[in-house]
């Protein structure tokens, strides 16, 4: 809304200095700041070993996926089922995934995220079947 306010002035009119300082700190407050934010927040995770993290939680993922289609047998394990499976993980991989982005999950908590994970994927399975 701030920088409606310069409209009037057109490209070649120079608004007064106050206004102009209106308008920066909103912009630096509403773009600026949240961007900077985002950047060190990825920074930090580059710095640590949150992508680690994150790939071994895919992984362990990815073998319980494998261990609930191979505990069905092969009549039973149909590209549809695992296509499901997959998609399912994904969805409940997204947000302890941002979590782990923002240092909002310890290592600790990992194993209970796939615990729960591996949960639910067990209970679609069993609900397909």
């Amino acid at each position: 809304p701030e920088i409606k306010r310069l409209k009037e002035y057109g490209s070649d009119g120079t608004p007064p200095v106050a206004l102009a300082n209106i308008v920066a700190e909103a912009a630096i407050e509403r773009a600026v700041n949240p961007t900077v934010a985002t950047c060190v927040t990825k920074l930090a995770a580059m710095e640590t070993d949150t992508a680690e993290q994150i790939s071994q939680l895919r992984r362990r993922v990815d073998k319980i996926i494998a261990s609930l289609a191979n505990g069905l047998g092969d009549d039973m394990v149909t590209d549809k089922n695992h296509i499901q499976l997959r998609k399912m993980a994904n969805k409940l991989l997204h947000e302890p995934t941002m979590r782990l982005r923002e240092g909002g999950i310890d290592r600790g908590e990992i194993d209970d995220v796939v615990r729960g994970i591996e949960m639910k994927l067990a209970h679609q399975i069993s609900g397909a079947v």
